[in-house]
């Protein structure tokens, strides 16, 4: 954390009000395919719903990074864990993570979970070196309500 601090990054909670901004760094990060959740609407929600789990890492009042997390109430999952490609490879990433995992810890949840698209081989050797497991035991499995297509 130390190396962010030099640089004067401050990790704080992502409040509904930083959506424009964390929606322009997911948009320009390969990676991260955006869905009808991340309206400002339904996502303004899952921030309430998950209050104190989701933050934005921010340099002269601009987001550099933002990771979504929310829970199940046994487990933990992070979505959209973004650092815009300018502050990468400073340790943003990791901190963002590990505030995220601090704040499930401290509601009693020891396990996380994350996609990756099968393709983005840099996101993945990010989550390898930062101590993530990549799972072969299981298989992603999902349903659609209302008609929408599985996504």
């Amino acid at each position: 954390m130390s190396a962010i601090q030099a640089e004067l990054i401050e990790l704080r909670e992502f409040l509904p009000a930083d959506y424009d901004a964390v929606v322009a760094l997911w948009r320009s990060a390969e990676g991260v395919v955006m869905r009808d959740a991340d309206e400002r609407e339904p996502l303004s929600a899952y921030l309430e719903q998950h209050r104190g789990l989701s933050f934005v890492a921010t340099q002269d009042d601009m987001v550099v990074g933002a990771v979504l997390c929310g829970t199940d109430g046994r487990r933990g999952y992070l979505q959209h864990v973004a650092v815009a490609e300018t502050h990468r490879r400073r340790g943003i990433g990791k901190a963002l993570v590990d505030q995220s995992i601090r704040a499930l810890a401290e509601r009693g949840i020891d396990k996380c979970h994350l996609m990756v698209l099968a393709d983005n081989t840099q996101a993945q050797a990010f989550w390898s070196r930062v101590g993530w497991k990549d799972r072969s035991d299981v298989r992603l499995m999902s349903h659609t309500t209302f008609g929408k297509p599985n996504a």
